[in-house]
């Protein structure tokens, strides 16, 4: 082998040599980067777990008030008459006239069961807001997460209010 191939033989390795070096330092820059990336998010959720754990006496306390003062019903049907009964009787001793009610299937986890009624009633504007103001409390785990209220046809003086009302009780294996 002449001189001159020994030089291009070494130029070459050389050169080759250096693509695979900055191939490999990409890849460990990249690994690098991963590494840091994946630092900041745990040091993030150290720092959330952290803040969570000095909440604990407050989360502990709203534990211990939604065991004391959440409803447990008894079955399905115990539930859906008790929540529908109270909302109708509100409803008609605040003068208004319900004109549809009905039972929606109830939603449920281990946490809670969910369930639903909606209405249509019919009335003044004040005496709807008064009626559904008047049903909801922390300790009634009543929620009205949807509703519609259009002036009345008939009687312009009036509203037809489309409600739906959730309301919440403690899953009976949590209930003892």
């Amino acid at each position: 082998m002449k001189e001159s191939e020994k030089r291009l033989l070494f130029l070459a390795g050389g050169v080759a040599a250096g693509i695979v070096g900055l191939i490999l330092s990409k890849g460990l820059l990249n690994r690098q980067h991963e590494l840091e990336r994946n630092e900041a998010a745990l040091t993030a959720e150290l720092e959330e777990s952290k803040s969570l754990l000095l909440e604990r006496p407050l989360w502990n306390a709203r534990e211990a008030w939604l065991n004391k003062n959440q409803p447990v019903a008894k079955s399905d049907s115990d539930a859906d008459t008790e929540a529908f009964q109270q909302l109708v009787a509100k409803a008609e001793s605040s003068g208004l006239k319900v004109e549809k009610k009905q039972y929606k299937e109830p939603s449920k986890n281990e946490y809670y069961h969910q369930f639903e009624d909606q209405f249509t009633v019919k009335g003044n504007l004040p005496d709807v807001f008064r009626w559904i103001y008047s049903v909801q409390s922390p300790k009634d785990f009543r929620v009205v997460p949807k509703m519609k209220i259009t002036p009345d046809k008939e009687d312009p003086t009036q509203v037809v209010c489309d409600i739906y009302f959730w309301r919440w009780y403690r899953a009976p294996a949590q209930g003892a």
